[in-house]
């Protein structure tokens, strides 16, 4: 399963790789779908990454589905880098072997930049019969993450959905 989402943002392309890529380790703070996400020592380190990769936590619960990401390529003069997204704590029934996405912004002619999410799904077997169903899921999810983004980079501030996703984490934890 492959696809392309591009999302259009009113920043540069030193901006958008600034969050994406220097603040790789922190996707939770603009990442509607991560409630925690950190570093890890899991791939390798190339010239100019600020981490070999990281861990999104994927439920509020610390023991539940992960997504354990690294870099396989990462080019900081382009701005281009390949993520491969393994899960950790899954259901037997998880039908994902592993995604991978290969991102990349550039600077527009505007001022602003476009970002490129070109995204590819290894599932199992099994799977294959649910392929609508988790192709629409994958796409919708690599939507909402372009526009996460763009929302964080062009306002400062969390998108709605990670505002929304917030309260009812605090609502759950009674705080």
């Amino acid at each position: 399963m492959q696809f392309t989402k591009t999302t259009k943002i009113d920043a540069s392309a030193e901006e958008v790789w600034a969050v994406f890529a220097h603040g790789f380790d922190n996707a939770h703070e603009w990442m509607a779908s991560v409630p925690h996400s950190y570093g890890k020592e899991n791939g390798d380190w190339f010239d100019g990454a600020t981490t070999a990769g990281r861990v999104c936590e994927l439920q509020s619960d610390p023991s539940g589905l992960k997504a354990t990401e690294r870099f396989l390529a990462y080019d900081e003069a382009a701005k281009t880098c390949t993520v491969r997204v393994d899960f950790a704590d899954t259901p037997k029934v998880f039908p994902v072997y592993f995604n991978s996405l290969d991102f990349s912004v550039t600077d527009d002619a505007d001022g602003g930049s476009t970002t490129t999410f070109a995204f590819s799904s290894n599932v199992k077997p099994w799977a294959y019969v649910m392929w609508p169903v988790i192709r629409t899921g994958a796409a919708v999810g690599v939507g909402q993450i372009g526009d996460e983004l763009k929302h964080y980079v062009e306002t400062g501030a969390p998108h709605p959905r990670k505002v929304k996703a917030l309260e009812k984490a605090e609502r759950r934890e009674g705080v």
